[in-house]
């Protein structure tokens, strides 16, 4: 055995190995299980998106078939006259036409009972509304609630969009 500069005898190569390789082999065998594991869950993971993505894919095939075999309907709401929420003494009045557009229904005629019901939630919403409410972007945050209640109020039926064609404030 030869001594160093420092004094401390050389270890034999053949002592060096197997404890080196002990660590490292429980290491590598860590590791290995480690990326196993990581595999079989992203393999799971990919799977399951995979499947929740082709259903939801069918899903939205079905939805565009029915729209295609019912195409949107536009229906018109004849002119209505409505008094706006005034605090004070004189009566502020709006005249309004619209037109709704409706999914889901094969033809205008199953529409026509359903009109009175529209009517309804543009009065309502109307005798709620102050004229300060209206002046600005009010005119879009009217068509947005009064679409929003009608999606409640049609609820079976897709409400799509709505057209303010006339709108008047006396």
């Amino acid at each position: 055995m030869s001594e160093t500069v420092t004094g401390a005898k050389e270890a034999n190569a053949a002592d060096a190995v197997p404890r080196a390789d002990a660590p490292k082999s429980k290491r590598k065998l860590i590791m290995a299980g480690a990326a196993g594991l990581v595999l079989l869950v992203g393999g799971g993971v990919y799977w399951e998106k995979d499947k929740i993505f082709t259903s939801k894919l069918k899903r939205d095939m079905g939805n565009k078939a029915a729209a295609a075999m019912h195409p949107p309907i536009l229906l018109g709401i004849p002119p209505m006259v409505s008094n706006l929420d005034t605090s004070g003494g004189h009566p502020v009045y709006v005249k309004l036409t619209a037109k709704v557009e409706i999914s889901g229904v094969p033809n205008e005629a199953a529409l026509q009972d359903r009109i009175a019901e529209i009517q309804d939630v543009f009065q309502t919403y109307l005798h709620e509304t102050r004229p300060q409410d209206i002046r600005g972007n009010g005119i879009y945050r009217l068509r947005e609630s009064i679409l929003r209640r009608l999606r409640a109020q049609l609820a079976p039926l897709q409400v799509t969009n709505l057209y303010l064609v006339e709108f008047l404030v006396q």
